[in-house]
Order: structure tokens, then C-alpha cells, then sequence
């Protein structure tokens, strides 16, 4: 029975990602000749589009935690460990009435309709393990940050296959400090998994937003990498905290 509903739950997402793109891309366009630089009417629209993903999946319930903790409307860089796919979806449940763009590598833009939505949403794409990643991350980071919309990067810089947090590398961190801005840390748990040859797993995804470190504070480390290290601690020690929670 699980099968079936899956089955039925995942033809229904390739039809809401055929709207979604249709409807984006109307968004988008209505941006482009308004003159909206951020595309600001995309990235709200997407908000709604993407939280259909586990608000129309029987079989998963979001816990959003910390929700206090984001002033709306500041642009902040935005940080979390990386599980699987489902984090992006995920990560749309951050109170955020300006909206923010992702940093996500070439390989998604390839996926139909998903990519095309990152396209029209104008998110950050990078190419791993070219000189010109760092350079495109700090580039186009700036750019949104100072038209005033969050940058969310997963700092682990690919998806942890072992169910733990990772090193953080550098780049959100150094993106941070260059434009005076604060980092909001975030932890997920329970996406990894989330489908299986038996059907979607019954499961509770939480999100948990941490207290910004404000532009001040972020100034205050001695250096990038530093900085990095502590919010990797945070986030791995929300993130234990949580699964024992659910143990």
C-alpha cells in the first residue's frame, strides 16, 4: 500500500513541477519587465511551490524550529549540512518574505524542470573543483546580497553519505565576511533516506534555524576557516541534539 501511495504522490510532483515551471516562468518574466533585478516575485512564488513537496506527502510531517531567530526581510548568508536532494525543498520553510537564491553545483541544472526552476529562480551555479567556483560564488553571492536577498549555500559542499556533518569549507564564510552580513546556521535532519524501493519512509523532517551570528560577530574571527570551524561545531552539535531527540 506504501508503494502505490508513493507512486501516486511522485506522478503528482512531475505534474506540479510542469505548473510550477509555467507559472515561474510567467513570474519571471513579469520580473524582467518590471525591472526587478532580484526577481523578487519568482522567489516568493517559489516559496509556495516548493513546500507542496511534504505538504502533499502523507507520509511526511515538517517540524520547523527557531523560527524566531530570522528577522525577515535581511539578507543573511544561510548555512546547512547537506543530506540528500530533499534539503532544497526543505530549506523553503525559512520564514523569508524577501526570498533567497541558492549556490548549487552545474549537475542539478541539468535535471528537467528542477534545473529550469534554479534557472528561472536566477540561483548561483557553479562548477565543483574549477578555479572558478570561488570566484563565481563571491561574484554572484554579492550581487544578490547587496540587491538584498539571502544567499543559502551548503557549506559541506556535497551530500553526507554516513549520516554525519562534514568539514565546511570556506566559501559561504569568506562570501560573509566580504560583504559585512550575517550567517544564519541551519540544521536538517531526517531527509536522508526518504525514499526506498518499499515507498516513501514515515518520517518527521526537521529544520532547525540557529540564532544568526550577526555581521559584528562575524568580523570578530580571525579568519574565514575559523570561522567555518565554528559554525561546523554548531551545526553538528544541533545536530546530534536533534537525533537524539528522535531516538
Amino acid at each position: 500500500m506504501r508503494l502505490i501511495v508513493t507512486i501516486i504522490f511522485l506522478l503528482w510532483i512531475v505534474l506540479w513541477a510542469t505548473f510550477s515551471l509555467v507559472l515561474l516562468g510567467i513570474t519571471a518574466l513579469i520580473d524582467i519587465l518590471l525591472g526587478h533585478k532580484e526577481r523578487t516575485l519568482t522567489l516568493r512564488t517559489s516559496y509556495l511551490v516548493a513546500r507542496v513537496v511534504y505538504l502533499t506527502c502523507p507520509m511526511w510531517r515538517v517540524k520547523v524550529e527557531g523560527k524566531e531567530n530570522l528577522t525577515e526581510g535581511k539578507p543573511y548568508v544561510i548555512t546547512a549540512n547537506h543530506q540528500s536532494f530533499f534539503d532544497i525543498p526543505l530549506m523553503f520553510f525559512i520564514p523569508n518574505n524577501r526570498g533567497f537564491n541558492f549556490v548549487s553545483k552545474i549537475e542539478v541544472r541539468k535535471i528537467p524542470a528542477i534545473g529550469w526552476i534554479l534557472g528561472l529562480r536566477d540561483d548561483i551555479v557553479i562548477r565543483r573543483g574549477t578555479a572558478s567556483a570561488a570566484t563565481c560564488v563571491m561574484d554572484e553571492g554579492t550581487k544578490h546580497l547587496q540587491g538584498g536577498t539571502s544567499v543559502v549555500i551548503f557549506p559541506e559542499g556535497t551530500r553526507s553519505k554516513d549520516n554525519k556533518v562534514h568539514l565546511f569549507k570556506d566559501g559561504a564564510f569568506k562570501l560573509a565576511r566580504a560583504n559585512n552580513v550575517g550567517i544564519v546556521p541551519c540544521v536538517i535532519v531526517g531527509t536522508r533516506g526518504l525514499l526506498t524501493k518499499q515507498g516513501a519512509a514515515t518520517r518527521t523532517l526537521t529544520l532547525r534555524i540557529l540564532p544568526p551570528i550577526e555581521a559584528e560577530q562575524v568580523q570578530q574571527f580571525a579568519s574565514a576557516r575559523e570561522l567555518a570551524q565554528h559554525v561546523q561545531a554548531l551545526t553538528a552539535e544541533n545536530f546530534e541534539d536533534i537525533q537524539s531527540q528522535k531516538a
